[in-house]
């Protein structure tokens, strides 16, 4: 179980009472604009929640002050021992307050400190302006561009969409 405090929020794991606050983001466009699926159904946000409660790295974002879900952050090891991803979805009416960043820097140093990471890396579409202003305030620095490198959506043809994206990373011994 992780529960991470910071000034203003909890991270914690998902428990089944988040699921009506998951799916009032995840239901967003705002939200799958950036992402490999579509804006998810009540039923669909029932299936996913269920999915993340018994994993500690699928993290829920709580304020403090009310007991909201606002958001999520995950992680995952990627490639190399002590190499972890992060991602993070959080509901647009909480943007711009500052709360991802507080998030992602709580998952920072949890991730670096407790699970023993080496770098972090996380990749972002080129045209995701609050992500790549987000990932730089964390101190990551952009290495690399990929051109059409994925593809999370498909066309009215069934065709996949190709998007440019950037990778961001951090080390430990360059924070933390």
């Amino acid at each position: 179980m992780i529960k991470l405090q910071t000034d203003r929020l909890i991270l914690r794991n998902f428990l089944e009472t988040d699921i009506d606050d998951f799916y009032e983001y995840m239901s967003l466009e705002s939200t799958a604009k950036y992402e490999g699926f579509e804006p998810l159904s009540y039923e669909e946000s029932i299936y996913f929640v269920n999915r993340k409660i018994p994993l500690d790295n699928e993290i829920a974002v709580i304020l403090k002050e009310n007991g909201k879900m606002i958001g999520d952050v995950n992680f995952s090891e990627a490639g190399e021992k002590g190499t972890y991803e992060i991602g993070y979805d959080f509901n647009e009416k909480f943007w711009s307050r500052g709360y991802a960043t507080e998030a992602c820097i709580a998952m920072l140093n949890y991730i670096f400190n407790e699970v023993g990471g080496r770098r972090v890396f996380a990749q972002c579409n080129d045209d995701n302006f609050a992500s790549i202003r987000l990932l730089e305030r964390l101190g990551m620095r952009r290495e690399g561009y990929f051109i059409e490198d994925v593809s999370l959506k498909k066309d009215s043809n069934g065709d996949p969409i190709y998007v440019n994206s950037y990778l961001y990373a951090i080390l430990k011994k360059e924070r933390y």
